[in-house]
Order: C-alpha cells, then structure tokens, then sequence
C-alpha cells in the first residue's frame, strides 16, 4: 500500500522551512510522498494575503521537479473553511488504497484540543510530529497528554531554517530581497505578479 504524509496548511507563500520538513520527514517516515494540501481559508489564522488560486501557484513553482513531493487542491476546491478532518475525509474518499498520516509541527501539535473534530482525528488518523529547530520540542509523554495514540503517531526531528511565512511577506512589503527564504521560481513568482507588496500583515 502506498504510503503519504498529508501536509496542510496555508502557505502563505510556501517557503524553505516548508520543503525542509516536508523532503527530511518523508525520508525519516520512509514514505512515498509527501502531499502538500494547502487550505482555502484556515479556520485557526487570520486571512491569507494571497488568494487560494496564487498560493496554489506558488506551491506547484516550488515542488516542480522535486522527487516524492505532490501538490493536491483538494481543500482548494472545496472551498470555504479548509477542516483538517473533512479534508482527510474527502482525502480517504479518493485514495482509499493509500495509507495517510497528517504531518504537522511540534507548535501545531499542541493546538489540537481546538481542531474541528478533534476527537475523530486522534481516534482515527495517523500523526507524524515533527520537532523543527527553534521551537519547544515536544517529547513523548507530552504527545500522549495531548490525546495522540502512540501506535499511531510518530515523533520525528528536522533541521530546518527558521523561516516564518510572515518574515516572507515583511520583506515582500518593503522590497526587501527573498534570497535564502524561498525557492527561486517562487521568489520570481511573487517579483512577477506582485504579490505581499501592500505591507498589510496580521498573520
């Protein structure tokens, strides 16, 4: 059975910090592939800045040619609020010979309790958490504390460049260079179509 990494979230632009974790935690998971799922709108974060069809954008420059690495809409074509739960549902619905597991950092691992649905996650999907440089790191008994099945979920540790999509859109706002930060065609993506250029950022 073929086995993926589910990896949602806005991507607001995609960044380095991103592809990272994602080509680092497909290797230690010994998964197939990682699926980037970006959301239409986020029910936890503000507005993204840049619409559904340009983050789409972004992330599809970013991962082209990239070696176990998929781009899905899904959640981008459902619309609306993008729920982790109903996106894996709808994921299941359309791969059931796939086995998935949700991938998600260490400091999103300990928001769960305010997840939609919450409950049916941890009951029945897999979890890789990801320990990235800079943050906490959360341990074991933790994970449990936090409703995590062990035989389900599993703990893995990245090196990753401390990058925050919002550092992304504050250089972005004040032409600042984006070298280091992101892939080049993305970098050349957001130049062309000028995107993050109106210095408005609350997330």
């Amino acid at each position: 059975m073929r086995s993926v990494l589910v990896f949602g979230g806005t991507f607001d632009p995609v960044h380095d910090g991103h592809l990272a974790i994602a080509k680092q935690a497909r290797a230690a998971a010994g998964a197939e592939a990682v699926w980037f799922v970006p959301a239409a709108l986020a029910p936890l974060r503000a507005r993204p800045a840049a619409t559904p069809e340009q983050r789409l954008e972004l992330l599809l420059a970013a991962t082209r040619g990239a070696v176990g690495i998929e781009v899905i809409d899904i959640a981008i074509r459902r619309g609306g609020i993008s729920y982790t739960a109903e996106t894996m549902e709808a994921l299941h619905g359309e791969h059931p010979d796939v086995e998935m597991a949700v991938l998600i950092g260490a400091d999103v691992a300990r928001t769960i309790g305010s997840w939609h649905r919450a409950g049916d996650l941890l009951a029945h999907e897999r979890f890789v958490v990801v320990n990235r440089t800079g943050p906490p790191p959360l341990g074991p008994a933790e994970l449990e504390a936090l409703g995590y099945a062990t035989s389900r979920t599993v703990l893995l540790s990245v090196v990753s460049p401390d990058i925050s999509a919002s550092e992304v859109r504050r250089r972005c706002s004040v032409g600042g260079s984006l070298d280091g930060l992101v892939p080049p065609a993305v970098a050349a993506m957001i130049a062309a179509k000028g995107l993050y250029r109106s210095g408005e950022d609350d997330a």
